[in-house]
Protein backbone atom coordinates (compact mmCIF):
# COMPACT_ATOMS: atom_id res chain seq x y z
CA UNK A 1 0.00 0.00 0.00
CA UNK A 2 2.96 2.48 0.15
CA UNK A 3 4.29 4.10 -2.20
CA UNK A 4 8.13 4.86 -3.17
CA UNK A 5 9.77 7.30 -1.01
CA UNK A 6 11.05 10.33 -3.35
CA UNK A 7 14.75 10.04 -2.33
CA UNK A 8 16.12 6.19 -0.98
CA UNK A 9 17.39 5.80 1.98
CA UNK A 10 18.89 3.18 4.37
CA UNK A 11 15.54 3.35 6.59
CA UNK A 12 13.47 2.02 4.70
CA UNK A 13 12.02 -0.50 6.27
CA UNK A 14 11.48 2.16 8.75
CA UNK A 15 9.51 4.62 6.09
CA UNK A 16 7.04 1.04 4.70
CA UNK A 17 6.55 0.38 8.54
CA UNK A 18 5.15 3.82 9.40
CA UNK A 19 2.73 3.79 6.36
CA UNK A 20 1.40 0.81 7.30
CA UNK A 21 0.76 1.90 10.51
CA UNK A 22 -0.83 5.07 9.19
CA UNK A 23 -2.73 3.56 6.23
CA UNK A 24 -4.24 1.25 9.55
CA UNK A 25 -5.07 3.87 11.79
CA UNK A 26 -6.96 5.92 9.31
CA UNK A 27 -9.07 2.65 8.09
CA UNK A 28 -9.66 2.25 11.64
CA UNK A 29 -10.60 5.99 12.51
CA UNK A 30 -13.39 5.91 9.40
CA UNK A 31 -14.68 2.82 10.31
CA UNK A 32 -15.09 3.67 14.15
CA UNK A 33 -16.11 7.47 13.64
CA UNK A 34 -17.77 7.73 10.30
CA UNK A 35 -19.34 4.77 9.65
CA UNK A 36 -17.85 4.23 6.03
CA UNK A 37 -14.93 1.54 5.37
CA UNK A 38 -11.69 2.97 3.52
CA UNK A 39 -10.46 0.73 0.79
CA UNK A 40 -7.26 0.85 -0.60
CA UNK A 41 -7.03 2.93 -3.77
CA UNK A 42 -4.57 4.27 -6.38
CA UNK A 43 -2.52 7.73 -8.07
CA UNK A 44 -2.36 7.92 -11.08
CA UNK A 45 -0.26 10.91 -10.60
CA UNK A 46 1.85 9.98 -7.74
CA UNK A 47 0.21 12.27 -5.48
CA UNK A 48 1.47 15.69 -7.33
CA UNK A 49 -1.84 16.71 -7.15
CA UNK A 50 -4.81 16.82 -4.84
CA UNK A 51 -8.63 15.21 -5.32
CA UNK A 52 -9.99 18.16 -4.41
CA UNK A 53 -9.92 21.51 -2.26
CA UNK A 54 -10.09 20.14 1.57
CA UNK A 55 -6.64 19.62 3.10
CA UNK A 56 -6.10 18.94 6.75
CA UNK A 57 -3.26 19.27 8.13
CA UNK A 58 -1.41 17.60 11.60
CA UNK A 59 2.24 18.14 12.67
CA UNK A 60 3.89 15.34 14.79
CA UNK A 61 7.50 15.45 16.72
CA UNK A 62 9.82 12.96 18.60
CA UNK A 63 11.83 10.32 17.14
CA UNK A 64 10.77 11.24 13.42
CA UNK A 65 9.41 15.22 12.62
CA UNK A 66 6.87 15.64 10.35
CA UNK A 67 3.25 16.16 8.57
CA UNK A 68 0.33 14.17 7.94
CA UNK A 69 -1.93 15.01 5.60
CA UNK A 70 -5.42 14.68 4.96
CA UNK A 71 -6.95 15.58 1.50
CA UNK A 72 -10.02 15.00 -0.31
CA UNK A 73 -13.34 16.77 -2.29
CA UNK A 74 -15.77 19.01 -0.90
CA UNK A 75 -18.71 16.35 -1.57
CA UNK A 76 -16.94 13.67 0.29
CA UNK A 77 -15.85 16.21 3.21
CA UNK A 78 -19.65 16.64 3.40
CA UNK A 79 -20.33 12.72 3.37
CA UNK A 80 -17.33 12.64 6.31
CA UNK A 81 -19.38 15.50 8.34
CA UNK A 82 -22.48 13.84 8.08
CA UNK A 83 -20.84 10.42 9.25
CA UNK A 84 -20.02 12.55 12.35
CA UNK A 85 -22.99 14.66 12.69
CA UNK A 86 -26.67 13.45 12.91
CA UNK A 87 -27.96 12.81 9.44
CA UNK A 88 -30.39 15.26 9.52
CA UNK A 89 -27.75 18.15 11.29
CA UNK A 90 -25.38 17.08 7.61
CA UNK A 91 -27.89 18.57 5.41
CA UNK A 92 -27.76 21.88 6.88
CA UNK A 93 -23.73 21.55 7.80
CA UNK A 94 -22.26 24.82 7.24
CA UNK A 95 -18.35 25.38 5.54
CA UNK A 96 -17.28 26.13 9.09
CA UNK A 97 -19.13 22.05 10.29
CA UNK A 98 -17.18 20.71 7.23
CA UNK A 99 -13.74 22.15 8.29
CA UNK A 100 -14.18 21.41 12.07
CA UNK A 101 -15.15 17.66 10.85
CA UNK A 102 -11.51 17.58 8.65
CA UNK A 103 -9.91 18.71 11.66
CA UNK A 104 -10.88 16.26 13.49
CA UNK A 105 -10.56 13.05 11.41
CA UNK A 106 -6.91 14.61 11.00
CA UNK A 107 -6.75 14.86 14.57
CA UNK A 108 -8.13 11.37 15.29
CA UNK A 109 -6.16 9.61 12.34
CA UNK A 110 -2.58 11.88 13.91
CA UNK A 111 -4.09 10.94 17.73
CA UNK A 112 -4.28 7.26 16.67
CA UNK A 113 -1.19 7.12 15.08
CA UNK A 114 1.02 8.66 17.95
CA UNK A 115 -0.81 6.15 20.29
CA UNK A 116 0.25 3.29 18.12
CA UNK A 117 3.81 4.41 18.02
CA UNK A 118 3.40 5.13 21.86
CA UNK A 119 3.00 1.51 22.08
CA UNK A 120 5.83 0.53 19.85
CA UNK A 121 7.48 2.85 22.63
CA UNK A 122 8.38 5.90 19.86
CA UNK A 123 6.68 8.94 21.76
CA UNK A 124 5.61 11.81 19.44
CA UNK A 125 4.18 15.09 20.28
CA UNK A 126 1.31 16.24 17.77
CA UNK A 127 -0.10 19.69 16.94
CA UNK A 128 -3.55 20.87 16.48
CA UNK A 129 -5.07 20.70 13.09
CA UNK A 130 -5.04 23.05 10.55
CA UNK A 131 -7.62 23.05 7.71
CA UNK A 132 -7.44 24.82 4.09
CA UNK A 133 -10.40 25.03 2.25
CA UNK A 134 -10.41 26.57 -1.20
CA UNK A 135 -10.29 26.05 -5.03
CA UNK A 136 -6.82 26.99 -6.07
CA UNK A 137 -3.97 26.35 -3.61
CA UNK A 138 -1.09 23.93 -3.56
CA UNK A 139 0.29 22.53 -0.55
CA UNK A 140 4.49 21.95 -0.17
CA UNK A 141 6.29 21.79 2.98
CA UNK A 142 8.74 23.70 3.48
CA UNK A 143 11.85 21.47 4.58
CA UNK A 144 13.56 18.33 2.56
CA UNK A 145 12.70 15.18 3.26
CA UNK A 146 10.56 12.05 2.26
CA UNK A 147 6.84 11.81 1.48
CA UNK A 148 4.90 8.96 1.24
CA UNK A 149 1.34 8.79 0.18
CA UNK A 150 -1.46 6.36 1.19
CA UNK A 151 -4.48 6.65 -0.97
CA UNK A 152 -7.83 5.49 -0.56
CA UNK A 153 -11.56 4.82 -1.78
CA UNK A 154 -14.86 6.01 0.41
CA UNK A 155 -17.54 4.61 -2.13
CA UNK A 156 -17.07 7.03 -4.98
CA UNK A 157 -14.53 9.46 -3.34
CA UNK A 158 -10.96 9.47 -3.22
CA UNK A 159 -9.34 10.54 -0.12
CA UNK A 160 -5.30 10.28 0.41
CA UNK A 161 -3.19 10.60 3.37
CA UNK A 162 0.18 11.73 3.30
CA UNK A 163 2.72 11.11 5.93
CA UNK A 164 5.77 13.55 4.94
CA UNK A 165 8.92 12.84 7.18
CA UNK A 166 11.76 15.82 7.83
CA UNK A 167 15.06 14.92 7.82
CA UNK A 168 16.40 14.79 11.16
CA UNK A 169 19.42 17.11 12.02
CA UNK A 170 22.53 16.01 13.61
CA UNK A 171 22.66 16.75 17.63
CA UNK A 172 25.63 18.27 18.49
Amino acid sequence: MSLPALRPAPDDLHVDYLVDVLGRCAGDVFATMVGRPLTPGHSDDGGTSRPGSVVGMVGFAGSSTGLLVFSTTVDAAREITAGLLDAGEAAGASRDDVADAIGEIANMIAGSFRTRMATDGDCWAITVPTVTMGSDFYIKPMSSGRRALIPFRMGRHEILVELILTEQQARR
